[in-house]
């Protein structure tokens, strides 16, 4: 979704390299609306990640075995974010990256709706219904 604000240049939209009293990015001075195509503005869409990963079965686990135990079964999609995590650590430390492994593929902008299961907002406001609103 496209935010429903004006983007407004302010601290914290210029850079340590740039002017202090201009966005970095659009060269906009401070209290002007940032440039349509300035990188500061953003929108929220959604998207497909796919990532080859490396990982640890039992031995006699056949492709459905696999594809259940992490789609169907009780193992919580968290586990394998905390795998990818550990591969990006161990990567790491090897000076190497995930670029080789990973393909992201636009879906569609996003809805109100996939906002809030993302528990990401564009205007800056993140609503959990379990812990109140935070600043994102």
């Amino acid at each position: 979704m496209k935010a429903n604000a004006k983007w407004i240049v302010s601290e914290g939209d210029n850079r340590p390299a740039g002017k202090p009293d201009e966005c970095f990015y659009c060269n906009t001075k401070m209290g002007n609306e940032h440039k349509p195509d300035c990188v500061i503005r953003k929108r929220t869409v959604v998207c497909r990640v796919i990532i080859d990963v490396v990982r640890r079965v039992p031995e006699d686990w056949e492709p459905e075995d696999i594809e259940f135990a992490a789609n169907e079964g009780s193992s919580c999609a968290n586990n394998i974010i905390d795998e990818i995590i550990d591969t990006m650590d161990r990567k790491d430390k090897i000076d190497r990256c995930m670029c080789d492994q990973t393909t992201v593929d636009y879906l569609r902008e996003a809805t109100e709706e996939d906002e809030n299961l993302a528990l990401i907002h564009i205007n800056g406001i993140a609503v959990d219904h379990n812990r109140g609103k935070e600043e994102v």
